[in-house]
């Protein structure tokens, strides 16, 4: 697993415009750590916090502030239950699929659900690598590239480092 806390110098390009990007391991566990500059970038993101993670059409997973896009969820979810209807179950299903909760632990490492792994198009119980980039207060997943050390290095046989 990538060690967490990897300073910026460390990323070949960790700027692109006003974004900022990185890419981060995915482990056979389902955990990954938010890189330390982005926490420091965007508390939000930090230890102990709270994100919703929403997954979108296109494979990628949205990241945001739980406080107060998370809250807002919360509250759309009351009030469809209280409207007891077969419109408002269809609803609360449609955001339950969607929309997560994630946790970022004290050592920045959170675990996503199989849910938010089969939205990144993911196969099940296998490590990788996610594109995390940053853009003020959201954060996307992708998983594209290599998806594997060993894909990555038979690539870069290809081309010349040095």
């Amino acid at each position: 697993m990538a060690s967490r806390g990897r300073p910026t110098q460390f990323q070949i390009a960790p700027q692109a415009g006003k974004s900022w990007r990185a890419v981060v391991e995915l482990g056979e566990d389902n955990r990954f750590a938010v890189p330390s500059d982005a926490a420091r970038r965007a508390k939000w993101l930090g230890h102990d916090q709270v994100v919703l993670a929403i997954i979108e059409e296109d494979g990628s997973v949205t990241l945001r502030p739980y406080e107060p896009y998370g809250k807002r969820i919360e509250a759309k979810l009351e009030e469809l239950a209280a409207e007891e209807s077969e419109e408002s179950e269809r609803l609360i299903l449609a955001i339950r699929t969607t929309r997560f909760r994630l946790k970022i632990y004290q050592d920045g490492r959170t675990i996503i659900s199989d849910e938010i792994r089969d939205g990144l198009r993911l196969p099940p119980k296998e490590a990788g690598f996610l594109s995390f980039t940053l853009l003020g207060e959201e954060a996307s997943l992708k998983a594209s590239g290599p998806r594997e050390i060993s894909e990555a290095h038979r690539l870069l046989e290809t081309i010349d480092l040095d």
